[in-house]
Formats: C-alpha cells, sequence, structure tokens
C-alpha cells in the first residue's frame, strides 16, 4: 500500500511542473479559469497523497500485536 501512495505521489509530483508549461494563465475567459482549476485540483492531490503517506507510516507504528483466540466454555469441557 505504501509503494502504491508512494507512486502516485510521485506521479502527480511530476504532471504539475509540465502541466504549468502548456496552461494557458495569460489567456482569457474559461482559458483561464481551467488553467487556474488544474492547479489547484493538482495541488489537492499532492496534499492528498501526502497526507496518505504520513497516515500509512503512523497506520503501521501503532497496529496491535494479535490476541489469542478465547476458548469457549464447550472446548475447554470437551477437553
Amino acid at each position: 500500500m505504501r509503494e502504491r501512495a508512494v507512486i502516485c505521489f510521485l506521479i502527480a509530483a511530476i504532471m504539475l511542473p509540465y502541466g504549468i508549461g502548456y496552461l494557458p494563465f495569460g489567456g482569457e475567459g474559461v482559458a483561464q479559469v481551467f488553467a487556474w482549476g488544474w492547479v489547484a485540483f493538482a495541488i489537492i492531490v499532492l496534499i492528498g497523497n501526502a497526507i496518505q503517506l504520513l497516515y500509512i507510516k503512523r497506520v503501521q507504528e501503532t497496529k496491535a500485536v494479535p490476541i489469542k483466540k478465547r476458548i469457549s466454555a464447550r472446548q475447554k469441557l470437551r477437553g
């Protein structure tokens, strides 16, 4: 799971500067709105992937040790 999060983060991080070169920030109307919207969503994706990486590390540290299954009263009587 951690590898997938790293790959998604790297792809998003590479796409952002690559896409900025092609976006029409100097355009008018819808083109400019699209460019700024694309950048905003790309930043949201980067932040989401970074949070996922941090959360995966935190979950792995707090993982509990499995406990033995409780033996029911019937199993005790059967021997």
